[in-house]
């Protein structure tokens, strides 16, 4: 199975559904014009299902948390400036809410992999290296080839690799 855009709509239960909405809701930007808005989440929670499905030891629902919430409190479209660590504290208000259904494990995973997602960094946790590379992984929406160096997981390099050699079809 080769990662790519899909028309099919993604199957959320209520609760990735509500936190979906919630995502939307504080979003600044154009979520129609936006290269990391709603779309863009949609994508990167594709990659994280199929990584995850091909990473021993992936928390999949956590990287589906990771997917719609990374980009949320972004500002702008250029660096984004700090929306990491502005994810992560809304994230925090969610959680706080009982609206993230993690135990604390779970939920350390998910608020370091939001606040450290855009640092350049890589992980050998399953969890956070899927979080990361499901991202990485849209990073041709703005023109930029994924840094093989900078995928964390044995999966995503591949991909990456077959993306490169143009066997994957990038939307």
């Amino acid at each position: 199975m080769n990662i790519q855009k899909q028309n099919n709509r993604l199957r959320r239960n209520k609760k990735l559904a509500a936190v979906l909405d919630e995502a939307k809701r504080v979003f600044q930007l154009d979520p129609k014009r936006s290269l990391h808005g709603p779309g863009h989440w949609e994508q990167v929670e594709r990659n994280a299902m199929e990584l995850g499905e091909n990473t021993p030891g992936c928390d999949i629902e956590v990287a589906r948390l990771f997917a719609i919430l990374h980009d949320c409190k972004r500002q702008n479209e250029g660096t984004g400036e700090g929306h990491g660590e502005r994810a992560a504290g809304f994230a925090r208000e969610l959680y706080d809410k009982g609206l993230l259904d993690l135990g604390p494990e779970q939920w350390a995973i998910l608020e370091y992999a939001i606040r450290s997602h855009n640092h350049g960094l890589v992980s050998t946790d399953p969890t956070i290296g899927v979080c990361w590379d499901a991202d990485r992984l849209d990073l041709p929406r703005v023109g930029i080839a994924p840094d093989a160096s900078l995928l964390s997981t044995r999966y995503a390099k591949k991909i990456s690799n077959e993306k490169t050699q143009g066997r994957i079809v990038k939307m």
